[in-house]
């Protein structure tokens, strides 16, 4: 009978856990780290299997729908740049942000994010335009040469994504969890 009690009472506390986290709402952020791999070089008239474009995302699901969109961003980072913080930066020579931004696990990750810009004159400038799905194009411009790279998605081109933390209800399971063990181990500890 004491077995079924403490079971008992270790399976509400992991359900009050959960319960409490869940209705936490939205202060819950979420983290994803993101590659794609594989590309089509439309220069080199090659696939490239090596080709990597990665990243990450923070946001809060703030409607509860399941999908993590563009307003509910806190960054969308490609490479090297956040499309989210870059985006205040703009000016009259340099434009930087995401246009659209999509996530959920069962529909995947979409987004569509850019950056251009160039001096005063116009004689020195470059930019980059990522469209998940579709193509990642860069260039690069001067006096003496023009530089660019079309890379386009195929049906090779692979998707990672890693979760970057934990949630929070993962965490709060694990520590109820732990905590009916350690009280289990001493209770029986206490016997012998």
């Amino acid at each position: 009978m004491k077995k079924l009690v403490s079971t008992g009472v270790l399976l509400l506390c992991c359900t009050a856990a959960y319960a409490d986290v869940a209705q936490a709402g939205p202060s819950n952020t979420i983290s994803w780290g993101f590659s794609f791999n594989g590309f089509f070089d439309s220069v080199s008239n090659t696939f490239l299997p090596d080709e990597v474009i990665a990243g990450s995302f923070q946001g809060s699901d703030l409607d509860h729908d399941g999908l993590l969109e563009k307003d509910e961003l806190l960054s969308l980072v490609v490479g090297e740049l956040d499309y989210v913080a870059c985006a205040a930066g703009s000016n009259d020579y340099y434009q930087c942000g995401a246009t659209s931004f999509s996530f959920s696990p069962d529909a995947g990750l979409h987004f569509s994010v850019g950056s251009y810009g160039q001096d005063p004159e116009g004689w020195v400038g470059g930019g980059r335009l990522i469209t998940t799905g579709d193509q990642h194009y860069a260039y690069e411009f001067n006096p003496n040469t023009t530089t660019e790279r079309h890379l386009y998605w195929t049906s090779d081109t692979r998707l990672t994504m890693l979760s970057q933390a934990p949630e929070p209800h993962t965490w709060a399971m694990l520590a109820a969890g732990l905590a009916g063990l350690t009280w289990r181990a001493r209770r029986r500890t206490g016997r012998g």
